[in-house]
């Protein structure tokens, strides 16, 4: 799902963006009606204002649902980009006995991101999941991003079937290039997810072999 997750300021941002959108088709409408059709001056602009605002509606529609991959338009609004195909690895203790070395499991994210929020599957070789609740916030006093979200997947196994949910935090780091960060679940397991970027193209990337073979056509050849 893509759950609405925006900050205080994203919202004033994106409120701003309606306003101006209407102002401007407003009164480009009222400056059409007076020089092409020769109506008065305040009129022209009233009517034009009062027909912009459902066009103005329907481009901030479109323009919220717009992936968000424009880095400078990014970085104008304060809202990262995380838009893209990740792949990394886990350390975990799943599986793991006492004391002995975490396992690295390969992952890779598959995050689609809007200005208003972002939805994010993730995949191992045996095992995909969906997140349940997404936020994205940054620090502005630390200049830092963070990902946080919750999600559930279901172990099948001969010994085990059930529906797990876990929690992460990964904080967004090397000119977002790199998700790093820690997770835990009710199973109860914990580790680290250490994911890097591949690309920012996300149709046809729905399973872990189609994202293993990008990272290895990438960085392995």
């Amino acid at each position: 799902m893509a759950n609405i997750a925006l900050s205080t300021g994203e919202f004033k941002n994106a409120l701003l963006f309606v306003s101006l959108t209407t102002i401007v088709i407003g009164g480009l409408v009222g400056l059409v009606r007076h020089f092409g059709f020769g109506a008065d001056g305040v009129q022209a602009l009233m009517l034009g204002l009062g027909s912009s605002v459902s066009w103005a509606i329907v481009v901030s529609v479109w323009a919220f649902r717009r992936p968000w991959t424009t880095e400078w338009l990014a970085r104008c609004a304060g809202r990262p980009v995380i838009h893209g195909v990740w792949f990394g690895h886990l350390d975990t203790n799943y599986g793991a006995s006492d004391g002995s070395a975490a396992t690295a499991i390969p992952i890779a994210f598959v995050i689609k991101q809007t200005y208003v929020g972002y939805s994010l599957l993730s995949y191992t070789e045996h095992q995909d999941s969906q997140t349940l609740v997404e936020s994205l916030s940054v620090d502005d006093q630390h200049s830092t991003t963070h990902l946080r979200y919750m999600y559930e997947f279901y172990i099948r196994k001969p010994n085990e079937r059930k529906l797990t949910t876990g929690a992460a935090e990964l904080k967004l780091i090397e000119a977002g290039t790199r998700l790093h960060g820690h997770y835990l679940t009710n199973s109860p397991t914990q580790g680290f997810a250490d994911l890097i970027l591949i690309q920012r193209e996300c149709r046809g990337i729905d399973t872990f072999g189609a994202a293993q073979k990008l990272y290895q056509k990438k960085f392995l050849t």
